[in-house]
């Protein structure tokens, strides 16, 4: 196949592309503040009193932004649309970001309840009722209205209440593509902070609208400690008990967290992160969870415990460069983006079509990956393929479209588009959960402060106080966020290329990106973890009888527990918990 030559790109077509973009960072900044000029920038009067402390500006006071819309060309059209904040409330941010932290006790700064991230008036859009005879243009214009409708609702509400969320109707069409082609609907969480990753508002849209089974799992268990998996099982089943809870990590970590909220335990995590494994261990736990919902006319379509069987106890991992699979995942392992004419050919072969939806193949019992952006749906097809068939990305939205792929003749997978759904929980939150790029953050100084008053971040990352000579006095030092930053810029290496000062932006970039990637542990508990022992105890073991004493094989249980694992449980069997 020949190669296409690149299209010549004169000096002249440079020049008209930089007036170009200039041109329109003025438009944008005389939309911020038109009193703000580009060229030049009014001088503040002297004054003897001094001047407030600048505050953040209600969003209730300014006129609503809309976000960018898609091109003509339709190549950006699933891209996430959000509000951006405004010059004004990023020199606020700035400016209180360097102020001292308020340290929050772990109990008032990492316990989150369901009431804490979701409002019960707060709902997702549903897809409104359609038929095969409508046309494509009328659905699509009946589907634009109620989107319109709903965002003007939200608006209507307290803005400061409802935090970041899509605002583009083409992502949530793929959601709504994916619940109506899937028999099955497995909701990934991030175990560090699932309340977030859990809206009430889909579980509703999922069970009781369409009325299909959902499976709850709870992945990137291998970040956590044991007993944080264990409280949130019981949290989550004590709340909702009929939903389906497995577990899943695409990661075999030979170092267990005994105490994830320990200052020693969280700077295990500080190393640089493992080479990603296709690990399959727990595969066949999902596998079970999946069966025990599916419908009874369904349940025949696949071979369940012949497939949980290829997975469960398998120590066989493949990494990245594997391209080894089983011989059944080898009939049809190719990825197929899903289309509207594809399920227009299959519709002549479907069961009963459901009241909010098209109907569902009768030929696959199709599992459906929804949730948000950064909680590894990619990466857990990934782990069941054993090999690299669906693209991953630490940047969000990086799946545009959904995607089936084949794991037997008859069970195919379905990749959704991570999307953000709305909230009340704070912007910084979202961004720390890796709900919003990381290289699209105006200021990221704010969640770096909305963090360290969780976290020691200083202690983690053994950060000194910036242009600090005694030691005796870092002990007294006041941190801020912007103190952290300008120490950890110090201390990588990261300074600006004109003045050589610390570059601060790019710090704090790296300790967003650190806290996705999990070397930096933010975790969130349930209500009543941190004065309730129940969570701290191991699942009992069978008694095994021996010749030793009971002195002489606690003596070698504790030797092959690391340090911090010993003290630990010494500790929970003297307090009789």
């Amino acid at each position: 196949m020949p190669l296409h030559r690149k299209k010549p790109f004169s000096a002249k077509q440079k020049k008209a592309q930089i007036l170009a973009k200039r041109a329109t960072k003025r438009e944008q900044a005389a939309y911020d503040d038109p009193e703000w000029d580009f060229r030049h920038r009014p001088a503040a009067e002297p004054s003897a009193e001094p001047s407030p402390k600048p505050a953040l500006l209600p969003r209730s006071d300014k006129p609503w932004r809309p976000a960018a819309q898609p091109s003509a060309d339709g190549r950006d059209k699933l891209i996430s649309q959000f509000d951006k904040l405004t010059r004004a409330e990023i020199e606020a941010n700035k400016e209180r970001s360097m102020r001292p932290l308020e340290r929050l006790s772990p109990e008032a700064g990492l316990t989150m309840s369901f009431d804490d991230a979701y409002s019960a008036d707060v709902d997702i859009p549903v897809r409104p009722s359609w038929e095969y005879g409508e046309s494509k243009e009328a659905l699509e214009a009946r589907e634009s209205a109620y989107f319109d409708a709903w965002l003007a609702q939200l608006r209507e509400r307290d803005p400061d209440s409802v935090s970041l969320y899509e605002k583009n109707l083409e992502v949530w069409r793929q959601l709504w593509r994916v619940v109506e082609i899937s028999d099955i609907l497995l909701l990934i969480v991030d175990i560090r902070h699932p309340v977030l990753h859990f809206p009430p508002s889909l579980y509703r849209y999922v069970t009781e609208t369409t009325g299909k089974p959902l499976v709850v799992v709870l992945n990137k268990t291998d970040l956590v400690a044991e007993n944080t998996v264990r409280a949130w099982t019981h949290c989550f089943k004590s709340r909702f008990p009929e939903v389906v809870l497995t577990r899943f990590c695409c990661y075999r970590d030979p170092q267990r967290l005994v105490n994830d909220t320990n200052v020693a335990d969280m700077k295990m995590r500080r190393q640089r992160p493992r080479r990603r494994i296709h690990d399959s261990r727990l595969v066949g736990d999902l596998f079970a969870a999946c069966r025990s919902v599916c419908t009874p006319d369904k349940l025949g379509l696949v071979s369940w415990d012949e497939l949980i069987a290829r997975y469960t106890g398998a120590d066989d991992a493949s990494d990245d460069d594997n391209d080894g699979s089983d011989a059944e995942a080898e009939n049809d392992e190719a990825s197929d983006v899903g289309s509207d004419e594809d399920a227009t050919d299959e519709h002549a072969h479907d069961a009963a079509r459901s009241q909010h939806g098209e109907r569902v193949s009768s030929k696959y019992v199709t599992l459906g990956f929804i949730g948000h952006p950064n909680v590894g749906k990619s990466t857990i097809i990934n782990s069941i393929v054993k090999r690299t068939v669906v693209s991953t990305s630490r940047t969000p939205g990086h799946t545009k479209h959904f995607q089936t792929i084949h794991v037997t003749p008859t069970l195919r997978l379905c990749d959704c588009p991570g999307l953000v759904f709305p909230c009340v929980v704070s912007r910084p939150l979202q961004v720390l959960a890796g709900l919003y790029n990381t290289a699209q953050v105006q200021e990221p100084y704010t969640a770096v402060q909305f963090l360290a008053e969780r976290v020691p971040v200083e202690r983690v990352l053994n950060l000194r106080p910036p242009d600090s000579e005694d030691v005796l006095e870092d002990v007294h030092y006041k941190w801020s966020a912007w103190a952290i930053c300008e120490a950890f810029a110090i201390d990588r290496g990261f300074y600006t290329s004109r003045g050589a000062r610390p570059d601060v932006y790019r710090a704090a970039l790296y300790i967003l990106r650190w806290v996705l990637d999990g070397r930096i542990l933010l975790s969130f508990k349930p209500p009543g973890f941190f004065h309730d022992f129940a969570y701290l105890k191991e699942p009992e073991q069978p008694q095994v009888s021996m010749q030793s004493t009971d002195s002489e094989s606690e003596a070698s249980d504790n030797s092959s527990r690391p340090i911090a694992q010993q003290s630990a449980f010494a500790l929970l069997s003297e307090e009789n918990c």
